[in-house]
């Protein structure tokens, strides 16, 4: 018997810009170590700086100060890797974003993450229990909002980058159609397109590629948030060196 196995054309993109994501933070990584704190930063210490500064700021403001050096890094890597999934279409790849598999595991782990919360500040068993409040009867409608932002967060970020790339497919349908008719000495070259798609490409994948990763960066410290009590003390403790 024998099997075939095809790769989807995202899966490569998908290595690339993690290989990329790895080799920036090791050419960082050397960059920071060698820097003296008396400098004045710039090039890329500026830049690592700059992206720490903005991402810590947002996590201190909408989670909780105590979750910085938990959670900044996390939402620096989702926002780095959703921005570039975003904006390697740019250079003539498929955006994996465009996948709904790749925005559901991005999800996932994120959804892990707003779970873990609730039982850390909750427990585990007044994590069940929630499940089963105020009355027995609201079990399945619990479960569903449980499992309601795995489910709108991936489709949101998948179906807006998807938007985007069929209006840009029909632009230039259109275009070619039109340039076509006006220009039929051409061979069917389009000279429309790249000028009306230009300017688009400047919302579609510039704008809203930045916009989309800002959103949904966004609704992970939200729902994150939401889930961390003010001045609340954990019930399940993290457990430290020595203990």
């Amino acid at each position: 018997m024998a099997f075939n196995i095809t790769l989807q054309e995202h899966v490569p993109v998908i290595i690339g810009i993690t290989v990329a994501i790895c080799a920036f933070v090791l050419f960082a990584y050397r960059k920071l170590k060698s820097f003296n704190p008396l400098d004045e930063p710039k090039g890329i210490v500026l830049l690592c700086i700059m992206l720490v500064e903005w991402i810590d700021g947002m996590v201190a403001d909408i989670v909780s100060e105590d979750y910085v050096d938990r959670m900044g890094p996390f939402v620096g890597t989702l926002a780095v890797y959703i921005l570039l999934a975003n904006y390697v279409g740019l250079l003539g790849f498929q955006n994996p974003t465009l996948n709904l598999s790749v925005t559901l595991a991005i999800t996932l782990v994120a959804w892990v993450l707003f779970q873990a919360t609730d039982i850390r500040y909750k427990g585990f068993g007044g994590y069940v229990k929630s499940y089963f409040e105020p009355v027995f009867l609201f079990v399945i409608s619990n479960v569903f909002s449980v499992l309601a932002p795995l489910i709108s967060m991936s489709m949101r970020l998948f179906g807006n980058i998807l938007s985007g790339s069929i209006i840009m497919s029909l632009l230039y349908s259109a275009t070619g159609a039109l340039s076509a008719n006006i220009f039929p000495f051409l061979g069917g070259l389009d000279p429309i397109g790249p000028l009306i798609g230009s300017i688009l490409h400047l919302y579609f994948d510039l704008f809203s590629g930045f916009l989309q990763m800002y959103l949904y960066i966004m609704l992970v410290m939200v729902f994150t948030g939401t889930r961390v009590p003010e001045k609340a003390t954990p019930t399940v403790q993290p457990t430290t060196e020595g203990e």
